[in-house]
């Protein structure tokens, strides 16, 4: 019997195409998991979610570089390869437009004008680097610096200062981590003082130094004001995550006898406060988190748990000093959060108002932790703004 061969043309497989679609959907499927966890198991994946949704338009480039892939894959039959890259950059589309839509629908809210193209820049006018860096304090050997941005005498608000206490679970950081926020602060003529403070190591808890040194840097502003050409009385504090945390405590525990200061000063009041994320309870902090690194962060800062060290815990914990002379306060909180809830946030914002203290409740959709560090992000454009309304209202009017 005679055999005939198939003569037909055998479909190519084009094989790097299937392996620039393989990397390109694990890469896309990477992020996207990423930005739906509730909570993240390490410090990379951590950052990969607060990249993703503070620079959230910008995984339009994953689209599309999607569709070229789609349109690729299609044109050469590739049916698997089609439907994943279709699949997956239909649900970028969704992971940019619902946290777009959402933020748009806040900054309406807030009065807020939105700019696609500030998402490309900073801030604009206003110093780039500090003019002076002093050391405000020494303790045990310690030197704690202290950076200086100070506008040019006719650009000055009603001489008003801001002291900054940078975050890092109170294990981390420096305090130069937010620079734009300073530039953006003296283009409004606002003196700002970011300070060092004493941070937590694996074999020293710093529970008992770093609101003290907080205490002793505001403290320090106010026995300098004449020098600085600043007003005393027009002093706002501010801090982010940690750095949040222990600007509540500072503020609202100020007549308070449970910190002391880590320097002698006499005045360490402030007007305001403006929060960003800050842990307002941080018992309450480690029993609700899913994260164990906030949990270690936790225990090395206080030398153990709730369980063990109750007294730290509440005495750490700016709730427990609100009361009816606490300074006006502009909480600010994401929504999205993995690091604080921000259930925490909203109970601060009840607790002041039962309190009858003047205070305002930021939330911002689909935010993540640290989402001040993208300056042109739609939600720090939302926050920048309601900064400026409120210090111009509690601190320069």
């Amino acid at each position: 019997m005679e055999k005939f061969s198939d003569t037909r043309p055998r479909p190519r497989r084009h094989p790097i195409l299937i392996i620039l679609t393989a990397l390109w959907a694990a890469l896309t499927g990477f992020v996207l998991v990423c930005m739906v966890i509730p909570t993240m198991p390490n410090a990379g994946l951590f950052a990969v979610s607060v990249l993703a949704y503070t620079y959230n338009p910008f995984l339009l480039v994953l689209a599309v570089l999607g569709g070229i892939l789609i349109l690729l894959a299609w044109k050469r039959r590739l049916r698997v390869a089609t439907v994943v890259a279709s699949a997956l950059t239909l649900s970028v589309l969704v992971a940019v437009a619902v946290p777009t839509v959402r933020l748009a629908q806040t900054a309406a809210e807030n009065d807020v004008e939105l700019s696609v193209a500030q998402l490309f820049g900073g801030p604009h006018g206003g110093l780039t680097e500090p003019t002076e860096t002093t050391t405000y304090t020494t303790v045990d050997g310690d030197e704690l610096l202290m950076d200086v941005w100070q506008p040019a005498d006719q650009q000055r608000a009603s001489d008003a200062a801001l002291v900054y206490v940078y975050g890092g679970g109170f294990e981390s950081g420096t305090r130069d981590q937010w620079a734009p926020y300073f530039q953006h602060l003296t283009s409004q003529g606002i003196t700002v003082f970011s300070m060092d403070y004493r941070l937590s190591t694996p074999s020293e808890p710093s529970y008992d130094k770093a609101a003290s040194d907080v205490k002793c840097a505001v403290g320090w502003v106010h026995r300098n004001a004449d020098e600085y050409g600043i007003d005393a009385q027009r002093i706002a504090i501010s801090g982010g995550s940690a750095g949040g945390n222990l600007a509540l405590v500072a503020a609202y525990a100020a007549d308070s006898d449970a910190i002391t200061p880590s320097c002698e000063v006499d005045d360490t009041s402030v007007r305001a406060v403006v929060d960003f994320y800050g842990p307002t309870d941080l018992a309450a902090l480690y029993d609700g988190t899913p994260s164990a690194a906030v949990q270690d962060s936790l225990v090395q800062y206080l030398g153990g748990t709730p369980t063990e060290q109750p007294d730290r815990y509440r005495d750490l914990s700016p709730m427990t000093y609100v009361g009816e002379n606490s300074p006006p306060t502009l909480i600010i909180q994401g929504l999205r959060d993995t690091g604080v809830q921000s259930q925490l946030s909203v109970d601060l914002a009840e607790r002041l108002d039962a309190e009858g203290v003047e205070n305002e409740l930021l939330l911002l959709p689909d935010t993540e932790h640290a989402f001040d560090a993208g300056f042109g992000s739609f939600a720090n454009q939302i926050s920048q703004a309601r900064i400026s309304d409120f210090l111009q209202e509690h601190l320069i009017d």
